[in-house]
């Protein structure tokens, strides 16, 4: 719960194929990340204004496309981001995982 709403999280697109990748892979660093992904959830459900705030006008276009007007980023590990956003209305709060991606990907989708 927060501010009394129940907080809902879903994988998008992009960030449900990652995570099913990770699932396939098995290997070490796969299940690093789908542990921290999965504590960073919770932390979500309790406070999904956890991440750092995007600039407006830094919001990729591809995103501004999808009606996405606000974004916020979680560093999962070094080399990994995870982006999202949130939405809601007076009785619920929805947190839409947009994207996990590695660092490189992540400074080319933000023209870092």
């Amino acid at each position: 719960m927060f501010n009394g709403k129940q907080v809902h999280i879903f994988l998008k697109s992009s960030a449900r194929k990652t995570y099913e990748q990770f699932v396939r892979r098995g290997d070490q660093q796969s299940r690093i990340l789908l542990t921290i992904y999965e504590k960073i959830k919770e932390v979500l459900k309790v406070n999904p204004e956890y991440g750092d705030r995007i600039s407006k006008r830094l919001i990729p276009k591809e995103f501004r496309i999808q009606g996405v007007t606000n974004l916020r980023v979680v560093k999962l590990t070094n080399s990994w981001r995870m982006l999202y956003t949130i939405t809601g209305n007076k009785i619920e709060i929805y947190v839409f995982i947009l994207t996990m991606e590695n660092h490189d990907n992540y400074d080319n989708r933000m023209n870092y």
